[in-house]
């Protein structure tokens, strides 16, 4: 009962930080409805020439911008962002002396900022975008709950690149060049800037065995009904032997930064 309420008081911190400044919450629910109609104005001219693309239709093809806007739309903040100001401040030393882990900490600011990210952007963007542009329901109920498990599992992973991202702040002294190739690399190798089904068929398939595809790509074409139950679930699974692997990583990692940080202005 103890560290449930620890993760309930750690979440709510996350809600009361975002909610501190509510007018960039605004600016950022604008700039990414933005996004998806600037999206969808691109392929809707595309569209005019066909009736399909790759399979996917203009009404398919709606939903998934208006998905992937959505979904990699939070890949611009992160725990990777927490972590660094740590190192740099030294605050570091302090988190490390608590009596919850550093690791758990993290993790729950991260599922905090998922629940602020669902509630307070993403279901009033997909209600408008929807609304206004149109698209279609989910496949059926069972790629539903697909689509479901492997949003949820993909938290898991954003969660351990964003704290590898943030650990090589300790060597890299800056975080604003390392953010940026973060989100760089995930918004284009998770199909939020571009759906990989335009890529070769050989370099779509490499891409889906990657970690990234994870967060937008494979959960999208699962509400589309686009890929088998099967082929979903194998994407899961690999989706969650992706997060052993980067777990493992930063483990190794971590051990190391500790001994290397380096702390600035505290």
């Amino acid at each position: 009962m103890n560290k449930i309420k620890q993760w309930f008081y750690m979440i709510r911190l996350v809600f009361v930080e975002h909610l501190a400044y509510i007018e960039a919450q605004w600016f950022d629910i604008v700039g990414t409805i933005v996004s998806v109609f600037l999206y969808y104005a691109i392929w809707q001219i595309i569209f005019k020439k066909y009736d399909s693309i790759s399979g996917y239709t203009l009404n398919q093809m709606t939903s998934y911008i208006i998905l992937s806007r959505v979904l990699s739309s939070q890949f611009s903040d992160g725990i990777n962002e927490t972590l660094a100001q740590w190192i740099y401040s030294g605050q570091i030393g302090t988190e490390l002396t608590r009596p919850v882990s550093i690791f758990t900490i993290l993790w729950t600011r991260r599922i905090g900022e998922f629940i602020f990210f669902a509630v307070f952007k993403a279901m009033p963007t997909l209600f408008i975008a929807f609304f206004v542009l149109g698209g279609t329901l989910p496949f059926n109920i069972t790629y539903t709950f697909l689509f479901v498990i492997s949003i949820l599992i993909s938290i898991g992973i954003m969660f351990m690149i964003e704290l590898l991202f943030g650990m090589l702040c300790c060597y890299t002294l800056t975080h604003y060049a390392l953010s940026f190739t973060k989100t760089s690399i995930m918004e284009f190798l998770s199909g939020g800037i571009i759906p990989l089904f335009l890529l070769s068929g050989f370099l779509e398939k490499i891409l889906n065995m990657l970690p990234f595809a994870g967060m937008v790509y494979i959960p999208i074409n699962l509400y589309l009904g686009k890929i088998s139950c099967f082929e979903g679930m194998k994407f899961i699974f690999i989706e969650i032997i992706w997060i052993i692997i980067f777990a493992l990583i930063n483990s190794m990692l971590f051990r190391h930064v500790i001994k290397k940080v380096v702390v600035q202005g505290g």
